[in-house]
C-alpha cells in the first residue's frame, strides 16, 4: 500500500503501474496476430469459423468500446482503486482461460470478458494519470505512447514464437498481467481532490456533457484517420513488392520507431493548444499516407509509413492529456470511459470506411492517398476549430 505521505498523490510507482495497464489492451489484440493461422488449423472445420476466429482477436476491442463508460461510472461512484484492481483481476482470469479450454464458444466468451476488463484498465488508468499527476500528466501520457509502441512490436514477435509451439502458446502472454495486478494492489489508492478529500467522498457534480461530446467526437474522428495506416500498411507493402511476411514485419517494426519519436515530440510541445498539437500530428499522418499512396516501391512506402508514425506518436498522448484536462476529477472516470469508447470505436469504423472509399476510388492505394489528403485538410483546420488550452479548462466546469 502507499505510504501515508504519498497517499492519493502521484508517485513513480503509480505511474509505472498505470502505464503497465495501458499496455493490456494492446496485448489483448496484437499478441494473437501471428496465431490466426494456427487457430484456423485448430477450429477451421467448425461452422462459422471464418467469422468466429478473426473475432477472437477483435472482440476485446468491441467489448472495451461498449463497456468503457460503465467502467468510468462505477469508478466515479465506488472508487478508483477497487474498480481498477477488479478490472486487472478480471483481465488475468479471462486472459488465461484459453490455456485450459478447447471449446471455441468458451474461448469467445473469455475474450469478450477480457474486453470488459480492457475497458476498466484503459479507462481507469487514463483517469488516474490525470488524477495523480495534474499538470505533470504530459510526462506520463508521453510514456504511454512509447510503452505501447515498444510493447506492440515485442508482443507480435513473442506471440509468433509461441504460436510456433501451439495455438495455445500466445495465450501464455496473458500471465504477464499478473505483475500488473500485484502492482495495482500495492501502489494504487484513491486520488485526492484538491489535495484533501478522496474522490469518492467528493460532492456530486453535474456531468460536463459538452466537454465529453467534444472529446468523444474529436477522438473518434482522429482514431479513424490514424488507423488507416496501421491496419493497411502490410497489404500496401506486399503490393509494392516488400517480399515475405517476415520482411514486412521487420519494415513495420523499423517504421514504428518513429512513433516513439513522436511521443517525445509531444512531450516537448505539450504546452501548445490542442488544435495545434492535433493539427501538426494530422499533417504528418496525412502527408505520410499520401507518400504511401504515391510510392512506387516498398522503400518509398516505408518512408511514408515513418512520417505517418511520427505523427501517430503524438496522437494518443495529446488526446489523453486533453481529455484529462477538460474533465473535473469527480467526473473524470465516466468522461475517460467516453474517450475510450470513441477511440476503440474508431478502430472498428476505420476498416469499413477504408473499404467504402476503396470501392469508390478504385482500390486500397488510391484510398490511402485520398484519406491522407482528408487528414491533411483536418490538420490545417484543427487550430481554428478546436478549443485552446485555457478554453478547454473552462469547459470542464460546465455541466
Amino acid at each position: 500500500m502507499a505510504r501515508a505521505d504519498t497517499a492519493g498523490r502521484g508517485t513513480t510507482a503509480k505511474g509505472i503501474t498505470l502505464i503497465y495497464a495501458q499496455i493490456l489492451p494492446v496485448m489483448a489484440i496484437v499478441s494473437l496476430f501471428p496465431a490466426i493461422p494456427k487457430l484456423f488449423a485448430q477450429f477451421g472445420h467448425l461452422p462459422g469459423a471464418g467469422f468466429l476466429i478473426p473475432a477472437i482477436v477483435t472482440i476485446p476491442s468491441l467489448c472495451a468500446a461498449l463497456f468503457a463508460p460503465l467502467a468510468g461510472i462505477l469508478a466515479d461512484r465506488y472508487g478508483r482503486r477497487r474498480s481498477f484492481i477488479a478490472g486487472m483481476a478480471l483481465y488475468v482470469a479471462a486472459g488465461i482461460v484459453p490455456l485450459f479450454a478447447s471449446d471455441l464458444v468458451v474461448i469467445m466468451a473469455s475474450r469478450a470478458v477480457l474486453g470488459i476488463a480492457d475497458a476498466f484498465a484503459i479507462t481507469l488508468s487514463s483517469a488516474l494519470i490525470g488524477d495523480y499527476f495534474g499538470e505533470r500528466r504530459y510526462r506520463w501520457v508521453a510514456w504511454v505512447g512509447v510503452a505501447t509502441s515498444i510493447a506492440g512490436t515485442g508482443l507480435i514477435a513473442v506471440g509468433g514464437a509461441l504460436a510456433d509451439i501451439s495455438w495455445r502458446g500466445p495465450f501464455v502472454i496473458y500471465t504477464a498481467a499478473i505483475p500488473g495486478l500485484i502492482m495495482a494492489w500495492l501502489f494504487i489508492d484513491e486520488p485526492l481532490k484538491s489535495g484533501a478529500a478522496p474522490v469518492r467522498d467528493a460532492p456530486r457534480l453535474g456531468f460536463p456533457w459538452r466537454a465529453a461530446a467534444i472529446i468523444g467526437s474529436v477522438t473518434l474522428a482522429t482514431s479513424v484517420l490514424y488507423y488507416v495506416e496501421p491496419l493497411n500498411i502490410a497489404r500496401v507493402l506486399d503490393l509494392r513488392g516488400a517480399g515475405s511476411t517476415t520482411r514486412i514485419g521487420l519494415i513495420q517494426a523499423g517504421t514504428s520507431l518513429a512513433y516513439i519519436a513522436g511521443a517525445f515530440v509531444y512531450r516537448r510541445l505539450h504546452a501548445q493548444p490542442i488544435g495545434r498539437l492535433l493539427g501538426l500530428a494530422a499533417l504528418l499522418i496525412g502527408a505520410g499516407q499520401i507518400v504511401i499512396g504515391l510510392g512506387s516501391n516498398w522503400s518509398a512506402v516505408a518512408v511514408g509509413a515513418t512520417i505517418q508514425q511520427l505523427g501517430g506518436g503524438m496522437v494518443i498522448p495529446a488526446l489523453l492529456a486533453w481529455g484529462q484536462a477538460m474533465l473535473p476529477i469527480e467526473q473524470r472516470g465516466r468522461g475517460m470511459g467516453i474517450w475510450a469508447t470513441a477511440f476503440f470505436s474508431g478502430t472498428f469504423l476505420c476498416s469499413p470506411a477504408v473499404d467504402l472509399v476503396a470501392g469508390s476510388v478504385g482500390g486500397l492505394i488510391p484510398a490511402m492517398t485520398l484519406l491522407g489528403a482528408v487528414t491533411v485538410i483536418f490538420g490545417l483546420l484543427a487550430p481554428f476549430i478546436l478549443p485552446g488550452g485555457s478554453a478547454a479548462n473552462r469547459i470542464a466546469t460546465q455541466s
